[in-house]
């Protein structure tokens, strides 16, 4: 959904007793607000450190819609608003904290109002416009002394916490290199049906808004990047505007009642300026080297694949979101998958807050769930570790560092391919190196703080 990015006013909030459970506002209520609010029902299943008191949306009956799911399927009926400013200035309700999953460009000037008017903040992956835009969050974190949590929830899969933990134990040896794969077609349609997706100043395209996902597990699994080379191209920039359930059909449910701004209907032609094709090699700093590709214009031709080849053999990571086994081979062509796996790996033990989410599991090689059960749970995690962060005095797992250097990476692989010349991923995250979102930041009149 698109959010205004501008124009809301401060308000005051009420801080007392905010450790015993954090009263949160649901900041958007389109398809990703449904998605958060399905992982908040999740979540109260198990625990009751948060509770979602607000949604706001600009469509008043899209926040209806998701305030009434909430409504249905827990003990908490939050309000409707038709902005953050107008539910903090409620008289019956007390905020603590944000979840902010608007559209990507409004996501700094929301997070931004809000740490300074006392809130913590939780926001939707990509962190943030570019990296200029994130610098200023980063900036006013540091400020106020507020906790910042971006959900990223890829690497909070219990399947690729098993794999950084085979990884880390040496059962490959030393990581030589990481390959993954995207290589798709979207049939010429715009990415999950949403318009600004397929626009470059609102960071939109498969390669930065889904690659930003590759990014940070990449950053998990390998550890920091220091340079990247890439090729870049919009190769399918006529496309249609077609129905949720032909672009995300697992998804569709979820995404029904929301609303778009833009005029825009089904079957419109949308001119896509974003990238959306990508073929990058990295070079961490560990001395690995990695390649990513991405792309929605593959037509003809799929191959989903992401491993990771060490010295004495090769790690394949399962995708995201599916609960299949990852699967070692090893040089003499010995493989080991299911069970055989955590016998690498005798100390690895989910936490406690994925344990009890996953029904009291602690060591799992593989697990059985419907995408849209995995969703929510992972969405719960992330929810968890925000709660428990601020009650804790203690930064989240993905916070602003970890969300600037994903989506350095991710942008990184744009600049690259806008200069034709390799650039390093820690002058990207500096403003050293920022020719491809200079046009992203004079759109949205984003200046450095």
């Amino acid at each position: 959904m698109d959010f205004p990015p501008a124009g809301m006013t401060e308000f005051c909030i009420d801080r007392k007793n905010t450790e015993m459970t954090l009263n949160i506002a649901l900041v958007g209520a389109g398809g990703m607000g449904m998605r958060h609010a399905t992982g908040y029902i999740e979540l109260r299943r198990y625990f009751d450190d948060v509770k979602v008191v607000a949604v706001c949306d600009p469509h008043l009956d899209s926040a209806e819609a998701v305030a009434q799911v909430i409504s249905d399927s827990t003990p908490e009926s939050p309000q409707p608003f038709t902005g953050l400013a107008e539910a903090a200035d409620a008289s019956n309700i007390r905020l603590d904290a944000v979840d902010i999953v608007t559209s990507t460009p409004a996501h700094h000037t929301l997070a931004i109002e809000a740490m300074r008017s006392g809130l913590h903040v939780m926001v939707e992956k990509p962190m943030g416009l570019t990296l200029t835009a994130c610098r200023s969050m980063q900036s006013a974190e540091k400020s106020t002394g507020q906790v910042l949590s971006i959900s990223e929830n890829f690497r909070r899969d219990p399947m690729n916490r098993l794999a950084k933990a085979l990884i880390d134990a040496g059962a490959i040896g030393r990581p030589y290199f990481a390959l993954d794969f995207g290589i798709g077609s979207a049939n010429r349609g715009v990415m999950h049906s949403t318009v600004w997706r397929a626009k470059k100043d609102q960071a939109g395209g498969v390669v930065l808004d889904a690659g930003v996902h590759n990014a940070d597990l990449l950053l998990y699994l390998m550890g920091p990047a220091e340079r990247v080379f890439a090729e870049t191209d919009v190769n399918d920039r006529r496309r249609s505007l077609r129905p949720m359930s032909d672009q995300a059909p697992g998804l569709a449910a979820l995404y029904a009642h929301r609303r778009e701004a833009g005029g825009e209907d089904v079957g419109d032609t949308i001119e896509q300026d974003a990238v959306d094709t990508a073929f990058a090699s990295i070079r961490f700093k560990s001395g690995a080297v990695g390649q990513l590709v991405i792309t929605d214009a593959s037509h003809g031709y799929d191959l989903g694949d992401s491993v990771v080849v060490g010295s004495e053999g090769t790690l394949y990571r399962p995708p995201s979101r599916r609960g299949s086994s990852p699967r070692i081979v090893l040089g003499d062509g010995t493989v080991i998958e299911g069970d055989g796996l955590l016998d690498l790996v005798p100390e690895f033990e989910l936490d406690e807050i994925t344990s009890t989410l996953w029904d009291g599991e602690n060591r799992m090689s593989s697990y059985e769930m419907d995408f849209r059960q995995i969703d929510a749970k992972i969405i719960a995690l992330e929810y968890m570790d925000f709660a428990r962060a601020i009650a804790d005095g203690r930064s989240p797992e993905v916070g602003s560092v970890e969300g600037m250097a994903a989506l350095a990476l991710a942008y990184g692989v744009m600049e690259s391919g806008e200069a034709n010349q390799a650039v390093l991923v820690d002058d990207v995250v500096d403003g050293k190196v920022r020719r491809f979102q200079e046009e992203i930041d004079l759109a949205a009149g984003i200046a450095e703080c």
